[in-house]
């Protein structure tokens, strides 16, 4: 739903793995308080996203590791057309 909402250059598919990759980072984590804390941010990030006080590109920030690096050296950026 939230793909489709923001209108974003994501998959469902890929948007599910994201998630689980967020859970999997906290796997290891064991301290209660720690855990609740976690929980309470995840469920904040979710009603910013479901109320769109997030915007597109502020969903995207999830995806940024995903996303190719921009060239660093001269000729690479010339040869995109990147300024």
């Amino acid at each position: 739903f939230t793909v489709y909402q923001y209108d974003v250059p994501i998959t469902k598919k890929e948007a599910e793995e994201k998630l689980k990759e967020r859970f999997r980072e906290n796997a290891h984590v064991t301290d209660v308080r720690v855990v609740d804390i976690l929980i309470m941010k995840g469920q904040m990030e979710l009603d910013e996203v479901m109320e769109h006080w997030m915007g597109n590109m502020h969903v995207m920030k999830f995806f940024k590791d995903t996303q190719p690096e921009k060239p660093s050296d001269f000729l690479s950026k010339f040869y995109q057309g990147v300024e």
